[in-house]
């Protein structure tokens, strides 16, 4: 719990949940809270206004926005219509943060309509000089914010300028965020030096994002056409760039631009991160996970891991994926195909009856009505490629034909690893290697991927915003960075930096990174720690060892935060 509150990074559904319960019924202290996301829907979710602390007013949209969402299913934040409890709960916030000397009023001109909808619909009556002050700068014409202030200086073409706006009203992160528009705009190399200088940053979390994004870049896997993700509410929204928008787009880096912040970024990293370890055993399997950086529209369950994490598989293996449901009348599992030329091959219930075959087959419906029914793929990787030879990529999705969210209905979906001379039953629970719970507030979920040259399967486990119900009507190639991960950032490579040495023996380790439980025993003297037994009173002290395994997400964004 300590661990999950310590991340800057939003959490997933089942990470909230956890929190959510485990908080009140054992009257856990909370002393820290990094993410503004988590503390929100806390406060949110237990009504409790002690979480206050690590807002600041601007924050107070946020709340509005969770409350509108959870409480009342709307995102639109200039249609308020809120109970009067809500409205009690908002001022008393607001009154708060006041006191508290936490009335950030630069921020909050970036919400101005919103704040002026709100303060209307609140009838809010300030308590003090400084609430009255904000209240009538909300009121009256003009924006003070420090973005007004950082776009007024870019269009006058004053980079460095605008650099100072954003370093004195934002601090660093905010450089970081706007880094590409910044860049882009750059026309001497002095104007670069001076950007890369003000990037002195220890948010190690917001440096992996930009390492992964630059290299991105470099790798080529990024589309001509760029798009645009955002994670709202626990699921995943996509703007494609428009033909209109790609013509007037200036934001476009070099790459020799890509190549010095990729180079920028790393060597800030390896700074950062450098010894914050002992002597740590690696195992080289790690180098395949990825860092958990993007989970918060992931659903959780047995045996999941961070996007673009892989897996093997082995030869005489088919992956069988499936699908179940209950309390809903049809849920369709689909797979895309994807080649090098961006064009897309469905496999769906509407297109499988011409495809069925060694290489891809399809169950249809296995129902029983409403109560519940299921579906599944079986997939020949070594047949597949000889019938789909220009076809790179697989993409599983699920979603609800029943055009009802996933959340008000039962879902599980996982894949099996079958022998391709199997016996034919359709569920055999030893060969199970992954289910989890699908329950985001959408009709759509994109579940894994498989690289077919690489026999390896892909972890996706993303839910998209919006009502689709038919799977291949939209774009799939904003997932194919998924594919690329684990080339530039893992679990390996994060240890390799952190770690003051990198030991063969684990018993010599002060930490182990491995799935093995094997290895981790070993270390241990060949007993599991939590089935030992009482130490000998006259043995040696045995220097406690840290387990971390590839599904441990506290304790990597607990590391990922230090």
């Amino acid at each position: 719990v300590d661990d999950l509150l310590r991340s800057t990074r939003p959490l997933n559904e089942n990470q909230f949940q956890m929190l959510l319960a485990y908080l009140p019924t054992y009257a856990h202290p909370v002393r820290e809270c990094a993410s503004k996301n988590t503390a929100v829907r806390l406060m949110v979710g237990l009504r409790e206004l002690q979480f206050s602390r690590f807002l600041v007013l601007s924050d107070v949209i946020k709340v509005l926005d969770e409350i509108q969402f959870t409480v009342y299913q709307s995102t639109d934040l200039k249609k308020l219509n809120l109970r009067n409890q809500d409205r009690k709960f908002l001022s008393r916030l607001m009154d708060d943060l006041f006191a508290g000397n936490r009335a950030d009023l630069t921020n909050c001109y970036e919400k101005k309509d919103v704040w002026c909808g709100l303060l209307h619909h609140l009838h809010y009556q300030p308590k003090t000089q400084e609430a009255k002050n904000f209240v009538t700068c909300m009121r009256t014409k003009g924006n003070g914010s420090v973005y007004s202030a950082f776009e007024s200086a870019m269009k006058a073409g004053n980079v460095r300028e605008a650099v100072n706006v954003l370093m004195r009203g934002k601090g660093s992160g905010a450089l970081l965020r706007n880094l590409d528009y910044v860049i882009s705009r750059i026309e001497t190399p002095e104007d670069l030096t001076y950007v890369l200088e003000n990037l002195d940053t220890k948010n190690n979390l917001l440096l992996m994002q930009l390492l992964l994004h630059y290299s991105e870049l470099l790798q080529g896997t990024a589309s001509s056409g760029r798009r645009f993700m955002f994670t709202k509410h626990g699921v995943m929204m996509v703007h494609a760039e428009t033909a209109q928008e790609r013509s007037h787009r200036k934001s476009v880096l070099s790459r020799g631009q890509a190549t010095v912040l990729v180079r920028f970024v790393k060597e800030t990293l390896e700074r950062n991160l450098k010894n914050k370890l002992g002597k740590v055993y690696l195992d080289e399997g790690m180098r395949k996970i990825a860092l958990p950086l993007q989970e918060s529209t992931a659903q959780g369950g047995f045996g999941v891991l961070a996007k673009g994490s892989r897996l093997s598989i082995p030869e005489g293996k088919k992956i069988r994926a499936f699908t179940y449901w209950e309390k809903v009348n049809d849920i369709d599992l689909s797979v895309i195909g994807m080649d090098n030329k961006g064009i897309q091959i469905e496999f769906s219930w509407r297109t499988m009856a011409e495809k069925q075959s060694d290489a891809i087959t399809y169950s249809g419906d296995e129902t029983s009505g409403y109560n519940g029914g299921s579906e599944y793929y079986d997939v020949d990787l070594e047949e597949f490629h000889k019938l789909y030879p220009d076809v790179k990529q697989l993409i599983f999705c699920n979603n609800v034909f029943s055009a009802i969210n996933f959340e008000k209905c039962y879902c599980t979906a996982g894949y099996m690893m079958r022998d391709v001379l199997d016996s034919g039953e359709i569920f055999e629970p030893k060969t199970v290697q992954t289910s989890f719970r699908i329950n985001c507030p959408s009709t759509f979920a994109y579940l894994f991927g498989i690289d077919i040259e690489k026999r390896e399967l892909v972890w996706l486990n993303v839910s998209k915003s919006g009502q689709t119900i038919v799977a291949g009507e939209t774009p799939l190639h904003f997932l194919l960075r998924y594919f690329y991960v684990t080339e530039t950032l893992n679990v390996g490579n994060f240890f390799e930096m952190m770690a003051a040495e990198l030991v063969s023996d684990p018993t010599e380790a002060d930490v182990i990174v491995t799935d093995d439980q094997k290895i981790w025993e070993q270390a241990n003297g060949g007993i599991d720690k939590e089935d030992s037994v009482p130490a000998d009173a006259d043995a040696p002290e045995r220097k406690e060892k840290t387990w971390i395994r590839s599904f441990d997400f506290e304790k990597l964004l607990a590391l990922m935060n230090s």
